[in-house]
């Protein structure tokens, strides 16, 4: 295996799996830029691979489970599975961790690679040694980017706050999901500076919407985040 490679993980609901498309689309445009050539599977034949890994791996009916997308230079894909979930569907996770800013910018591209995943792991190392479980990440200009190197979002009010920043599933489906909310969704920029006039931050990734329960020390609540999880699972009507 590479040093360097792009992923995926793709969110399976009773056996069938999410928003293939959109992840092939992510490490298109990614491969494209980094590696200079494209990733493009049929959509159907790979969500029919990852349906049968799945099942090779006997994931439960009644939850959703997880497969991870690995992309190398060379146009090398592994399908891995990667665990499943105590929940059917995306979910607004129970676990409402505690978090700490920590501050680093991200080298050379946003892209999902495995030089990114790396340095959110160290990030979440050095959040555990401050006592919190989750790190979000602060740039040279104190803006919070992301927890847990997922899309992160704010509340205040009855509106939403989102960080500009690059294509991906994840936050595609937050920003759909707050809107079939019915909740005032602004794309702008947020900081260490803005956490005392926020009342909720959560983030959402391939399981669903997590909460934090305080962020730097203070706390957050975690009413809308709720909503903006049911509303996510929405735009999947069971079948």
């Amino acid at each position: 295996m590479t040093g360097l490679y792009l992923y995926q993980t793709v969110h399976l609901a009773r056996g069938r799996a999410r928003n293939v498309a959109g992840h092939i689309a992510v490490l298109d445009a990614a491969s494209r830029e980094l590696f200079g050539r494209p990733y493009a599977p049929a959509a159907e034949r790979l969500a029919k691979r990852i349906e049968t890994l799945s099942a090779a791996e006997r994931y439960p009916a009644g939850v959703s489970g997880f497969v991870r997308i690995e992309l190398d230079p060379d146009g090398t894909e592994r399908l891995l599975p990667a665990g499943v979930s105590l929940y059917d569907g995306y979910a607004f996770r129970s676990l409402q961790p505690e978090a700490v800013t920590v501050g680093y910018d991200l080298t050379l591209s946003e892209a999902p690679t495995s030089a990114r995943e790396a340095a959110a792991q160290l990030a979440r190392r050095l959040a555990e040694r401050r006592g919190a479980e989750v790190a979000v990440r602060c740039d040279s200009a104190g803006i919070l980017r992301s927890a847990d190197d997922a899309p992160l979002l704010a509340i205040a009010g009855r509106t939403v706050l989102t960080v500009p920043g690059p294509a991906s599933v994840e936050r595609r489906l937050a920003m759909l999901a707050v809107r079939a909310a019915g909740l005032e969704l602004r794309e702008e920029a947020f900081g260490r500076a803005d956490l005392p006039s926020l009342d909720e931050l959560f983030f959402a990734d391939h399981r669903g919407v997590t909460s934090l329960s305080r962020c730097d020390g203070l706390p957050l609540m975690t009413f809308v985040a709720e909503r903006i999880a049911e509303a996510m699972e929405g735009l999947f009507p069971k079948k």
